[in-house]
C-alpha cells in the first residue's frame, strides 16, 4: 500500500471514500499552491518527522497494577501513527475547512514545527521516562 492509500484509509468517515479523496486532492493543490514544492516531498517529510520511533505498551499485571513498557514500532505501525497524529491535530484545531487545515498542517509538520511533532516527542519523552522498565517485553 503506497502512503496516500494509508492516508486515505484513515480519512474515511461512514465509508465515504470519494469524499475523503476529494478532501485529500484539494488539500495537495493548496499545499503545492503555498510551498512550490511537489506535494509528495512535503508528504514524505510531514510523516516522516512526525512518526514517533518509540512506542509505550501498558500490561497489568495483576488487578490494580499496571506498568507501562517502551518497545520500538514497526514500520508500517510509525506511519500509521504519524497519520493519526496529523488528523488529531487537524481536528482538534478545525478553523476553516477541512483540506485548509490539513494542508496547513502537513506543511507545519513539513517543517517540523506542528502540535502532531509536539506530541511524538511528548511519546519520546514518556517512553524515555520509563525506560528501566525496557527489558520486561514478554510479547
Amino acid at each position: 500500500m503506497t502512503l496516500k492509500d494509508v492516508l486515505l484509509n484513515h480519512l474515511v468517515i461512514n465509508g465515504n471514500k470519494q469524499t475523503s479523496e476529494k478532501l485529500f486532492l484539494k488539500s495537495i493543490k493548496l499545499s503545492q499552491k503555498r510551498l512550490k514544492k511537489d506535494h509528495r516531498d512535503i508528504f514524505k517529510s510531514a510523516i516522516v518527522l512526525s512518526s514517533p520511533i518509540v512506542g509505550l505498551k501498558s500490561v497489568s499485571k495483576g488487578r490494580k497494577q499496571s506498568k507501562d513498557f517502551p518497545f520500538v514500532l514497526h514500520k508500517r505501525i510509525r506511519i500509521s501513527l504519524a497519520i493519526k497524529l496529523i488528523l488529531h491535530t487537524v481536528n482538534k484545531t478545525s478553523k476553516a475547512s477541512f483540506s485548509s487545515d490539513f494542508s496547513n498542517e502537513m506543511i507545519l509538520a513539513s517543517q517540523n514545527v506542528s502540535s502532531s511533532t509536539k506530541s511524538k516527542q511528548e511519546i519520546h519523552n514518556n517512553a524515555f521516562l520509563v525506560r528501566k522498565y525496557a527489558n520486561y517485553r514478554w510479547f
